[in-house]
């Protein structure tokens, strides 16, 4: 068994790239997009994750010390830790509801951005799917 990737870190979404990547799923549903799309933890564990996709290939994750530090990205997606911690790990709170409620908030195009939600979706689903750990230490 692969070891569990740690939520909060770079990890998490480079076993996301590896598993999207492999995945002929995702690669049919995600064949024509190319954007870049940052993820912003803020509160106990913060974190600032870009990634870039070409033709549905997660073909780029880089970790920024500041949101303001990462290029610009189509979609900036973010929201407290907790929040995240929530959707990705417990399941209690729900990508819609996230979303609709502005608990994970939403910087981007709307058009592109309702185009893609069922793509959105799978990428949650797939972080969900790899079951982040947290280790004690880190909320020290």
């Amino acid at each position: 068994m692969t070891s569990r990737p740690t939520f909060g870190t770079r990890e998490l979404y480079d076993a996301l790239a590896e598993t999207l990547n492999g995945d002929p799923v995702w690669r049919k549903k995600a064949g024509k997009m190319t954007f870049g799309m940052t993820h912003v933890y803020t509160g106990e564990l913060p974190l600032v994750v870009r990634m870039n996709f070409t033709e549905g290939v997660m073909s780029d994750v880089t970790v920024f010390d500041d949101v303001a530090d990462a290029p610009s990205s189509e979609f900036v997606l973010s929201g407290d830790s907790k929040n995240w911690e929530r959707m990705l790990m417990t399941g209690e709170l729900s990508v819609n509801i996230a979303l609709v409620s502005k608990q994970i908030s939403v910087k981007g195009k709307m058009g592109p951005l309702m185009k893609n939600i069922p793509q959105f979706n799978y990428i949650i689903a797939k972080l969900i799917e790899l079951e982040p750990r947290v280790l004690d230490d880190e909320r020290a």
